[in-house]
């Protein structure tokens, strides 16, 4: 009798039929891959190193070196307008050391003259000023902005400083809105405009990234608007982050390409359409209420020259506020690029000539 035991095939201990060998559609497919990925990692490293021996650089994040006493906050949310200012006296530290004093009244807004003066001058036809960091006075002391300027001019006036820190047009309309349900018309509204506000109205990706390390000085949050099939003005409202691409702080090849992509998004946008289709609104609005406007120009761009020829064909009443803080003496480096108190003494000078020779004011 035969009692061997029959020799399994070794495939039977890997199970009937399998094989362990990579099929050659596979194999191929693997290292067609492999080649591709070997290239992309080549060309990829490439670009790395030539974009940086060009001075491209991954992101880094703004450090906002800014010290804020008392309290370390210079903001709070608003409904309509997304934030305002706290309302208090601060103490604001730049980098080196350079400090200068900010005073928000009780209805947050910075003050234009002297607070025990505020009892004299609230029977005084007003004068709204609307403006972004500009007209607020970002890097000058209380008594150099040009609208503290402008009211020792007009001592028969109130002139109230409507300007906020990172506002753009829309928030000035937003403003207007409000103000005319809970205060005095004024003899005279004035929109400081410039055409860095284009991208603010319209919250591109490119002011985003610029903004969103601000929340340190407080929650924000920003209106924005666009315009729809029929070319009316629609407004949103965004919380004030970012959407980072990935890697994008590490590589600076990844910078660049999201660095193209935000200036694409601007192409597209209608920034500067829907800036206009503000002011539209905020003219339409001032003459229901029989205000005059005025919309100055405050920055030396060709699109505020541009926009301010479209005011004229329109109707409006346009002048040019600006001055050239290129120059040394205009501007507070190397602390601050915002401009010195000379150039709101130039600021306060014209607005106040304008106003005078166009009989808004005697």
């Amino acid at each position: 009798m035969d009692v061997s035991v029959p020799v399994s095939d070794p495939r039977d201990l890997r199970g009937e039929g399998q094989d362990v060998r990579v099929p050659g559609r596979l194999r191929s497919w693997l290292i067609r891959t492999g080649l591709l990925l070997v290239v992309f990692l080549g060309v990829f490293s490439v670009a790395e190193m030539g974009l940086r021996l060009l001075g491209h650089r991954p992101w880094r994040v703004t450090d906002l070196k800014i010290r804020v006493d008392p309290g370390g906050k210079l903001f709070q949310t608003h409904p309509t307008l997304g934030y305002n200012h706290l309302p208090e006296q601060y103490q604001i530290t730049l980098s080196k050391g350079y400090s200068f004093t900010v005073t928000h009244g009780a209805d947050t807004l910075r003050i234009t003259h002297r607070q025990h003066d505020e009892a004299d001058n609230k029977d005084c036809r007003p004068i709204w000023i609307f403006g972004c960091s500009i007209t607020h006075g970002w890097s000058v002391n209380d008594h150099e902005t040009y609208p503290w300027v402008l009211q020792e001019k007009l001592l028969d006036r109130e002139v109230i400083n409507f300007g906020v820190s990172g506002y753009g047009t829309i928030h000035s309309l937003i403003q207007l809105r409000k103000a005319l349900t809970e205060r005095k018309p004024p003899e005279v509204a004035v929109i400081a405009y410039g055409a860095l506000h284009d991208e603010r109205n319209v919250f591109l990706r490119q002011r985003r990234k610029v903004v969103f390390s601000w929340n340190k000085l407080g929650p924000l949050e920003q209106p924005y608007g666009k315009l729809d099939d029929t070319g009316q003005l629609r407004t949103s409202m965004s919380e004030v982050v970012y959407a980072e691409f990935p890697l994008m702080r590490l590589s600076a090849t990844i910078h660049f390409l999201e660095q193209g992509y935000n200036k694409f998004e601007a192409l597209y946008a209608q920034s500067h359409q829907v800036s206009a289709a503000i002011i539209r609104e905020f003219d339409e609005l001032c003459r229901a209420n029989n205000i005059p406007l005025v919309i100055a120009g405050i920055t030396t761009e060709k699109l505020t020259g541009e926009m301010l020829d479209w005011c004229r064909q329109q109707g409006m009443t346009a002048m040019d506020l600006s001055v050239d803080v290129k120059q040394e003496r205009y501007n507070n480096k190397p602390h601050d690029a915002h401009p010195s108190a000379l150039a709101h003494k130039e600021y306060a000078s014209k607005l106040h000539a304008y106003l005078s020779g166009a009989g808004l004011v005697d």
